[in-house]
């Protein structure tokens, strides 16, 4: 197994298209990538300001992206391209904070979605959601109106299963995205495939700040429950989500996660050698 690769220059001179743009508050280095430490309204308001030709994209990384990223170099694209990252998994936080000394805090899709739900900021005017269901898109729609957003302000489609493959499909909704005057999209249809269809599409799409999200979309929208606030504190919520969903989750948590020790292991004593 590989270790998670660290952004060739031309990534990082990709990632920056801007180097005069307000930068995300503070950021700590785990296996190659700068993560930012901050609240997500920070991190979202430093990123919808930083002037760019094309999507400015948030990640929030958890184990699993971790353990994909050691495989997947589309992903490791996207990610050094991404505008900001964000900790989301419980153990993330917890090797940042022991690799930078700093405090850390966890930045879930969740807390990127309580952002706009409530009260629609300016780069929030005109929202684009790529859902999984269509019932989770109707019920967002439906929330943003009556947090203020007006008729037609929100789109939204709901893509076919391997869409991230379909190049015609792709430019479709590309084009419908930026037809919208997005503003703001949100992917919720899980890693990597949000992530690398964004990086592939670029300018494609205009220049949306864009949230990468996942099932996020689907528990602010009622669809799905989220842990208790306990177990996201001891980082157990991983358990909640296996115990909703056994046969989808037993791989990841039970088989594939368990190679994210040895990725953490080496990228701590690289970083001590450094």
């Amino acid at each position: 197994m590989r270790d998670v690769e660290a952004p060739s220059p031309a990534d990082s001179e990709a990632a920056s298209q801007d180097r005069a743009a307000p930068e995300p508050p503070t950021t700590v280095t785990l296996f190659g990538y700068g993560f930012h430490v901050g609240t997500a309204s920070a991190i979202v308001t430093a990123v919808a300001a930083r002037r760019s030709d094309g999507p400015r994209t948030i990640v929030t990384a958890n184990v699993d992206h971790v353990v994909q990223l050691a495989e997947d170099a589309d992903f490791r694209g996207a990610y050094a391209r991404a505008a900001a990252r964000t900790l989301d998994g419980m153990p993330l936080v917890w090797l940042a904070r022991v690799a930078s000394g700093r405090p850390a805090e966890r930045i879930t899709g969740h807390d990127l979605l309580a952002c706009i739900l409530a009260d629609p900021p300016p780069y929030a005017r005109r929202v684009f959601f790529v859902a999984a269901r269509q019932d989770v898109a109707d019920m967002l729609t439906t929330r943003l109106q009556a947090a203020g957003l007006p008729d037609g302000a929100v789109a939204s489609a709901v893509p076919p299963f391997g869409f991230e493959d379909d190049a015609s499909y792709g430019s479709a909704l590309a084009a419908r995205i930026r037809a919208h005057g997005t503003t703001l999209l949100v992917m919720g249809v899980g890693a990597p495939k949000s992530e690398v269809w964004v990086d592939r599409q670029g300018r494609a799409l205009g220049n949306p700040v864009v949230f990468c999200v996942g099932d996020a979309l689907s528990v602010a929208a009622g669809c799905l429950p989220r842990a208790p606030w306990l177990m996201q504190r001891l980082g157990l919520e991983w358990v909640f989500r296996f115990l909703c969903a056994p046969r989808r989750l037993f791989r990841r948590y039970f088989i594939e996660s368990w190679r994210f020790i040895g990725i953490a292991v080496r990228d701590r004593v690289s970083g001590r050698r450094d």
